[in-house]
């Protein structure tokens, strides 16, 4: 699959009529102005606004979509809802909504906050099933954003198939940048203890504690449930990233109640240092340490031979 960036870039040079290596050029340019501080998703968004492309006007794919971008539109089926729920929190009260969306490409998460979409979801009139189009929606933490400026409502337009599986690009670590959903390949170079967190057992959020126990923002008072983490370093001769496994993706490793007994601990980590996987992900930037790590969605063994047999079948 083409690089996110690449799709990008593709649309600007269409929409503003010049060839792709002039776009290339600009982006590129750009960057070395501001020292390189900036990703070419970035910079993408800056020369596409200096050229008068506005997303708004034209519907992207789903996988076209990258972290940051504004004014996006785009026409996809609701194939998850999620319900309707209230919040309350800092003094502000209100409702918000989610679902989850696909096109031929791929899927992601839709989020609404504005009242008159919501109804539009309680009344029933946005559902599961239905095809919708998105205009004016922002792109944040990989999900799509709808504000009270955005437009959602039903479209007669029909998508027979779509990708119910979560589309990654295959990256090498030295090229990773923060927003990216992707796929890498490498080794298990070092592996941390174990850490214990507690949530809000209604929602899974993180909760606070206080002299008389703990609350969570939206549910109040509540009974503490305790969540696991496991942080590995991946190297995959390019460069090496911290990667996060929580809870749910620990558990398909090592169940959750072995974690505090420190034979099978130990066990576990001499059983996977070394070990060559595949991990899928979001690459994250963590504010305390100042780099990016990957949360995981996925981990899996690579398994050697069924790989040699794909090589050997493409030659």
């Amino acid at each position: 699959m083409a690089d996110n960036c690449e799709m990008l870039i593709e649309k600007i040079a269409t929409s503003a009529g010049l060839a792709k290596e002039e776009v290339e050029r600009k982006i590129e340019a750009r960057r070395a102005k501001l020292s390189g501080l900036i990703s070419r998703e970035g910079a993408c968004q800056i020369i596409a606004a200096e050229l008068g492309v506005n997303f708004n006007d034209i519907d992207l794919k789903i996988s076209e979509l990258v972290d940051g971008m504004r004014k996006i539109s785009i026409i996809a089926k609701i194939i998850t809802m999620f319900p309707v729920r209230e919040f309350n929190k800092n003094n502000r009260a209100g409702k918000v909504c989610s679902f989850i969306v696909a096109d031929e490409s791929s899927n992601m998460r839709v989020v609404l906050w504005d009242t008159n979409h919501i109804s539009l979801v309680e009344k029933g009139e946005i559902k599961e099933g239905v095809v919708i189009e998105v205009k004016n929606a922002s792109m944040r933490n990989n999900e799509l954003h709808l504000s009270g400026f955005s437009e959602i409502k039903k479209s007669d337009k029909i998508i027979k198939n779509v990708n119910t599986e979560r589309t990654a690009l295959e990256k090498e670590i030295k090229d990773l940048q923060a927003g990216q959903q992707v796929k890498i390949r490498g080794n298990v170079v070092q592996m941390f203890s174990p850490r214990f967190f507690n949530v809000c057992p209604e929602c899974g959020k993180k909760i606070v504690q206080d002299a008389e126990g703990y609350s969570c923002a939206e549910h109040g008072r509540v009974q503490p449930k305790e969540r696991s983490l496991i942080n590995f370093v991946i190297d995959d001769g390019t460069g090496t990233i911290r990667v996060v496994l929580f809870s749910e993706q620990v558990d398909k490793l090592i169940p959750e109640q072995d974690l505090k007994d420190q034979a099978k601990i130990l066990a576990f980590r001499e059983n996977w240092l070394g070990t060559e996987v595949y991990i899928q992900g979001n690459v994250r930037q963590n504010q305390l340490f100042n780099e990016i790590e990957m949360n995981v969605s996925d981990l899996k063994k690579v398994d050697v031979e069924k790989l040699v047999e794909e090589l050997e079948a493409s030659n």
